[in-house]
């Protein structure tokens, strides 16, 4: 082998692993960019899991208290409706 053909192929081999060096770089920074994205939109559903959890037991709460008999009289007093008892006059 001479020592032009030698230095051609460690040129090419030196141009082939810098291309594959270069390729998987690039990979590697695609995939973490990846995870970053992944991870913020997680945070974002865990934080929108949460809210939705408060306003389901603000709505048991709500439920609770307007399913007792103060609040169904109360609501059908202000419709107008009258109840066994009432003064017509008030």
């Amino acid at each position: 082998m001479t020592e032009a053909k030698f230095r051609r192929l460690v040129v090419a081999l030196t141009v082939g692993a810098v291309m594959l060096l270069v390729i998987l770089i690039s990979v590697m920074v695609y995939q973490l960019i990846e995870i970053g994205v992944h991870n913020k939109r997680m945070a974002e559903y865990d934080a929108m899991i949460k809210e939705y959890n408060q306003l389901i037991e603000q709505g048991e709460e709500t439920k609770e208290i307007r399913s007792m008999r103060w609040w169904i009289i109360r609501e059908a007093r202000e419709l107008g409706l009258q109840f066994e008892g009432d003064n017509p006059l008030n």
